[in-house]
């Protein structure tokens, strides 16, 4: 036989190349998509307001798990709300619906408005859904400040000339135990933009939104390389059990030689499926859909097939 490599082989080995540059090309196309840093506008209604606050909400990262996800918020406050040295002119208060924080922060005058960070609930969706899990995490932002002057003083004076009937609270009363509920809200303009490994991530403007009132409703699944990828360890790891259940089947009912080797294979196998298991992106612990998909069967398939073996091995009369 000749040692020469024929033109046939060089072709076949030139597709294979092409079709596996072909697959690698295709992949850094869709991380290159789902990775991108893209910044959506959710409401930019603000803008055209004197005094308003840009608000730039960044999703830093996602614990599916704990249900939460936390977002960093950057302010741009107008011209007329800050100094030459960027610091405030006056006072401004931000309200989110952070999940275990403080939802309320206080922005005293002279100071910069400097970044918050927050956690928020994720709901309609489960870890053990992986790698089909979706959530939405809705953040809601709102930006006030103390009410001018001329305005507090307009509030006050009719609850001092007004006087207070039997059984009923002074007016004044009334009116210092509303002043936190008297600030003026302020327009702010969101944008948001988010980019973490193994997810994909998109946000819309709610449905309940204001020009003083944001809410974003964010979108939050498995990327497609996840499922991909979660999709082919599950193919490898049944393909690779059916192999083992057949080879064994060969040697009950076929006669086949029992091999030592062979024992490790399948022991390799059984604790090497862990490994592959957790290989999977972002995977959360045992439990969860994939592995009801193929994991634990796996598992117990090859285990038993080697406690088969072992039992045919040793019943087997020597020739």
């Amino acid at each position: 036989m000749s040692d020469k490599i024929s033109a046939k082989e060089v072709i076949v080995g030139v597709i294979v190349l092409a079709l596996i540059g072909g697959a690698m090309w295709y992949t850094l196309g869709l991380f290159q998509a789902e990775s991108g840093t893209k910044v959506i506008d959710i409401s930019q209604a603000g803008d055209s307001a004197t005094s308003h606050v840009e608000t730039h909400v960044k999703l830093m990262s996602i614990d599916p798990v704990k249900g939460d996800a936390s977002a960093r918020f950057e302010f741009e406050p107008s011209e007329n709300l800050t100094a030459e040295d960027g610091s405030l002119k006056e006072d401004l208060k931000l309200y989110v619906n952070s999940a275990n924080g403080k939802q309320e922060i206080d922005f005293p005058k002279g100071k910069l408005m400097t970044p918050v960070e927050a956690v928020f609930n994720m709901h309609d969706g489960q870890a053990t859904e992986y790698p089909f899990d979706k959530y939405i995490a809705d953040i809601d932002i709102y930006i006030s400040r103390p009410p001018k002057k001329d305005e507090a003083k307009k509030t006050e004076s009719p609850a001092v000339a007004k006087p207070a009937a039997d059984g009923e609270e002074h007016p004044a009363a009334e009116a210092k135990k509303e002043e936190a509920d008297d600030n003026e809200d302020l327009a702010i303009s969101v944008d948001f933009s988010g980019s973490i490994p193994g997810y994909k991530i998109d946000a819309a403007k709610a449905k309940y939104s204001e020009v003083d009132f944001v809410g974003v409703e964010t979108h939050i699944e498995r990327s497609g390389t996840v499922r991909f990828v979660s999709m082919f360890v599950a193919a490898v790891t049944w393909l690779l059990t059916i192999g083992v259940l057949f080879l064994v089947l060969s040697l009950i009912f076929r006669g086949r030689t029992i091999e030592v080797s062979m024992f490790s294979f399948m022991g390799a196998m059984l604790f090497g499926f862990y490994a592959i298991r957790n290989s999977q992106p972002n995977v959360p612990p045992i439990g969860v859909y994939s592995d009801f998909m193929s994991y634990i069967w796996c598992e117990i398939i090859i285990g038993a097939c080697l406690i088969v073996g072992v039992v045919a091995w040793v019943l087997r009369p020597s020739k």
